[in-house]
């Protein structure tokens, strides 16, 4: 069993780019890691990518353009959801100033951890 509490103090930013965004770990267990994306202007984009983990997105605060795979594309603002399915070429292109994301990605990613750690 994992339990662990994550208090607020504890999640440290990782600011990647003043101009552009910063991020935090949430809370992760073995099999899941969620995070808060906060980007900083309109038109921030998060290029094509993809990894082996399921992810869902939920929009915050904001508004943000989704790029799938197959190229169709959703406009999603605060209070709406989208997921990605493991292997998955997606791409984000934040639509206002100031829109937070927070992302559940299953399995947890370690690369994330790993950054933050870095810190």
């Amino acid at each position: 069993m994992f339990s662990k509490a994550f208090p607020y103090e504890e999640q440290i930013w990782n600011i990647q780019d003043e101009q552009g965004f910063r991020s935090r770990i949430i809370a992760y267990t073995p099999e899941l890691l969620l995070m808060e994306w906060h980007f900083f202007n309109e038109g921030y984009v998060i290029p094509w990518h993809n990894h082996y983990h399921t992810q869902i997105s939920y929009i915050v605060k904001g508004s943000a353009k989704v790029v799938f795979d197959d190229g169709s594309e959703k406009m999603c603002k605060a209070g709406e959801a989208v997921s990605f399915s493991p292997n998955e070429n997606h791409s984000v292109v934040t639509m206002e100033p100031d829109t937070v994301i927070m992302d559940a990605f299953n399995p947890v990613r370690l690369d994330h951890i790993e950054n933050h750690k870095k810190l």
